[in-house]
This record gives C-alpha cells, sequence and structure tokens, in this order.
C-alpha cells in the first residue's frame, strides 16, 4: 500500500501517482509532449512511473539508501535509477550531481540536495544544445531560498507555477518553476 503526503494527488487518467511537485506545474506538464525528452530528475519519488510514462527515458538519482529502495521497488523496469550516497562533506555534491554521459538529457528536474550547484550544473550542461530546468521549491520559505541560485538563473525566462492554498511559507510560497535553457 502506497500512502501518500499532504498535497500528493493521483492521476485521474491512468491511476498513477503523480510527482510531489505543484499542481499547476503538473497540469502544465500533462499538456506537454516529452516523448521524445531523456530527463534526469535528481531526487527519487513515488511519481517516478507517472513522469517516466510521460518521457522517452528517465534517469533517476537518489542520495538517500531507504527512499531509493522504498522509490526503485515500486518503480517500472524501464526507469534507471542510480545511487549515489552522500554525507555532505565537501566534495560531494560534484559526486552526486555528475551527469552520465551515455544518454543526452533534455530535462533536468532539481528536487534534491545540492540544489543551488545543480542550477549551475545544468546551465553549464545546456550551453550549446539547450535543455529545460525544472527546480521543485525555488526561492521557496523554509525550504530552498539561494540568492546565489537566483543568480545563476537570472539570464533567463523563469515560468512559475504557485501551489493554490500553500501557507505554510513568509511570502515566498511552494512553486514548482521552469526555464528553457537556450543552446
Amino acid at each position: 500500500m502506497i500512502e501518500l503526503c499532504e498535497w500528493q494527488i493521483i492521476d485521474e487518467d491512468n491511476g498513477l501517482v503523480m510527482p510531489w511537485l505543484s499542481h499547476p506545474f503538473l497540469a502544465w506538464l500533462k499538456s506537454q509532449d516529452w516523448s521524445d525528452k531523456n530527463v534526469i530528475m535528481f531526487g527519487a519519488g513515488l511519481g517516478d512511473n507517472w513522469l517516466s510514462k510521460r518521457c522517452k527515458k528517465l534517469v533517476v538519482v537518489e542520495r538517500n539508501n531507504e527512499w531509493y529502495s522504498k522509490c526503485a521497488s515500486v518503480a517500472s523496469k524501464d526507469i534507471t535509477y542510480i545511487y549515489r550516497p552522500c554525507d555532505d562533506s565537501a566534495g560531494r555534491a560534484d559526486y552526486y550531481l555528475e551527469i552520465p554521459s551515455d544518454i543526452d538529457f533534455n530535462v533536468i528536474i532539481n528536487d534534491d540536495a545540492y540544489r543551488t550547484e545543480l542550477c549551475q550544473v545544468a546551465v553549464d550542461y545546456f550551453k550549446g544544445k539547450g535543455g529545460i530546468l525544472v527546480c521543485d521549491n525555488f526561492d521557496q520559505d523554509f525550504v530552498w531560498k539561494s540568492p546565489k541560485a537566483i543568480e545563476i538563473l537570472e539570464p533567463y525566462k523563469r515560468n512559475a507555477f504557485y501551489q493554490p492554498g500553500h501557507i505554510n511559507h513568509e511570502g515566498n510560497a511552494w512553486n514548482t518553476s521552469y526555464w528553457n535553457i537556450p543552446a
């Protein structure tokens, strides 16, 4: 039995748990055709199966062994999981955020550790080819406030999807945002 957390939802169309992202973003994502896109997501979740049905290939990087095991145990066989344990010591961000070289990714989803560092990794990765960076909880109170991340992404147009009814903040509410990083 899968137990959902607050704000998690099930897609009425297919019965799958959707990723734990803002509902307006999920509605937008359902309207997009990512069937030709390779996606790498930093941070596993119960919505991995749903996301894998929307894209060509899904690779998920996870650092927490318990969460990795739980998500991988209920995942479809077409998802590739990479377990990268991190103890948050110096130099671990580079190890955790290493993007596999055997797949050309079109989308990077940022929803776990080293979020600020991943913004720079994504911008660098998409130089010369372009791509989409998705960040959950961007500039959100009590979760991820990073002037450096804002600075890194400032040159690009932010598309923010705020969660209606979310009140656990001091002015910067839960949102899932994305940026089209040009080639």
